[in-house]
């Protein structure tokens, strides 16, 4: 969905509002000039503040967790998934299956983790890319249930983000389209969002409609027209994360390195350009001097 067209949704009755605003200002001007096109607003610097707490996306997590408090955590959320089910069977064959399906989701959670240290990974061929980095003792887990996926993202172990993947639909809590969503979650904490468009420089692969309240920062993340990610973010973090990611990427220029060191053959011991041969100062065998 293109950017502004979502910005225009948001903001469709501030807009009205300043068209009639605008066309009073006309009419008052006994100039007859016509009335300056104002040019489309930027976006705020800052996410808006909800009317309401923000709600995390599961019970019992808290920003700062270590990994051992996720994991405990998440064993109590999976506890209570699987307590209706229990209560659908007696003690036998069935209770033990189900006994080993809980203990099998528990022990995937725990192997799920990735680790962002000194080599690639595979989820950086993901929409995930931009949201860790290497060398910065980050790592992630994965939850996935029902076909849905929640990231949970770790700096220094302390828990920082959840990703939250959501498939809309007519059956869903936010609705059928990713502006049916924003549309209910500006709804949910009484204020638009602000409207941010893809911007790879900035590590946006697509568009989000962001909020803040005083510990967490909510990012709609648009990953078509019927899904979305919600990513929720410790404000306290954010404002870290400068000091705390100390090992900066390095500048991929698109050079393999080997062509590279080719390019290099010649040069000095810093890589740079081969050296100029100076002419010999030594006499020509005819007894002529070498010109200068």
């Amino acid at each position: 969905m293109n950017a502004n067209r979502l910005f225009g949704a948001v903001l469709s009755a501030g807009l009205c509002l300043g068209a009639m605003t605008h066309t009073s200002d006309a009419l008052a001007d006994k100039s007859g000039k016509p009335a300056k096109k104002e040019a489309a607003p930027a976006p705020p610097v800052d996410p808006p503040d909800t009317k309401k707490p923000i709600v995390m996306p599961l019970a019992g997590i808290t920003w700062g967790m270590s990994q051992k408090q996720v994991f405990e955590a998440i064993d109590r959320v999976l506890d209570e998934a699987y307590r209706p089910l229990y209560g659908k069977v007696s003690p036998g064959v069935k209770m033990k299956a189900l006994d080993a399906a809980l203990a099998e989701d528990k022990d995937q959670f725990r192997r799920s983790r990735i680790d962002f240290g000194k080599l690639p990974t595979g989820v950086d061929a993901t929409p995930l890319r931009g949201e860790y980095t290497y060398l910065n003792k980050e790592f992630m887990l994965e939850l996935t249930r029902e076909g849905a996926s929640k990231h949970f993202f770790f700096i220094q172990d302390k828990l920082w983000k959840i990703l939250d993947d959501v498939k809309l639909s007519e059956r869903s809590v936010l609705g059928a389209t990713y502006q049916d969503a924003v549309a209910k979650l500006a709804t949910t904490y009484g204020v638009p969002g602000r409207v941010l468009g893809a911007d790879y420089e900035k590590g946006r692969a697509s568009t989000e409609v962001d909020w803040k309240d005083a510990t967490t920062h909510l990012r709609a993340i648009q990953r078509s027209d019927t899904a979305l990610s919600l990513g929720y973010e410790d404000i306290a973090t954010l404002g870290l994360l400068a000091t705390l990611r100390t090992a900066k990427p390095e500048k991929d220029d698109g050079v393999d390195p080997a062509v590279a060191a080719i390019m290099r053959k010649g040069g000095d011991d810093k890589g740079g350009p081969p050296k100029k041969e100076e002419p010999s100062k030594e006499p020509k065998k005819d007894g002529r001097k070498p010109r200068p």
